[in-house]
């Protein structure tokens, strides 16, 4: 597997099968960040589309050596949310994200509503690598040495990542639920 600088470069010198590559790794990652906060797949499909739309237009001014993909998309979607949130109503804001669709009553959508947005709101509150590391391996099921390709590290310090992104992880999901 290809590491991130390595695509970058490609980008750089005009390869589309080497964008294509990294829209592919980085997408359930962007999309899991941005519905999280969103919760509303019309508008979720539009700030993610809107990120890589800017990732895009300004790959040619990073440097492919040591720009860490990851936490370069989490911030330009975190830019692309704060857009949308300023041009949508005031209305559209309050009502935050729709109700989980498998409902067995109020309750138990509104505390699954609330988990997720924990979920959420743990995974943004963590170190970048760390959450990427946790989304390829429990949501995207990549291995470790997968990973490791992805990221351009050994086996080993991947599993370093992950043992400490699960304590954070934790961590942060407690402290928000209390």
């Amino acid at each position: 597997m290809e590491s991130d600088p390595a695509l970058i470069s490609r980008i750089q010198a005009g390869d589309r099968e080497a964008l294509a590559t990294l829209y592919e790794r980085y997408l359930p990652s962007v999309w899991r960040y941005v519905h999280s906060r969103l919760g509303r797949e019309a508008a979720s499909r539009d700030v993610v589309s809107e990120t890589f739309l800017a990732m895009v237009q300004g790959i040619g001014r990073v440097d492919a050596a040591s720009t860490n993909v990851a936490k370069w998309l989490n911030g330009v979607a975190r830019h692309k949310l704060a857009d949308h949130w300023r041009r949508s109503p005031p209305q559209a804001a309050a009502q935050g994200a729709e109700v989980p669709e498998r409902q067995t009553g109020p309750a138990v959508a509104m505390d699954a509503l609330e988990a997720r947005q924990a979920v959420g709101e743990a995974m943004a509150r963590m170190d970048d690598l760390q959450r990427v590391a946790l989304e390829w391996k429990y949501l995207d099921g990549l291995t470790v040495r997968q990973i490791a390709g992805q990221l351009g590290r050994t086996e080993k310090a991947v599993e370093a990542i992950l043992y400490r992104a699960r304590a954070a992880f934790k961590a942060e999901y407690r402290r928000i639920m209390q």
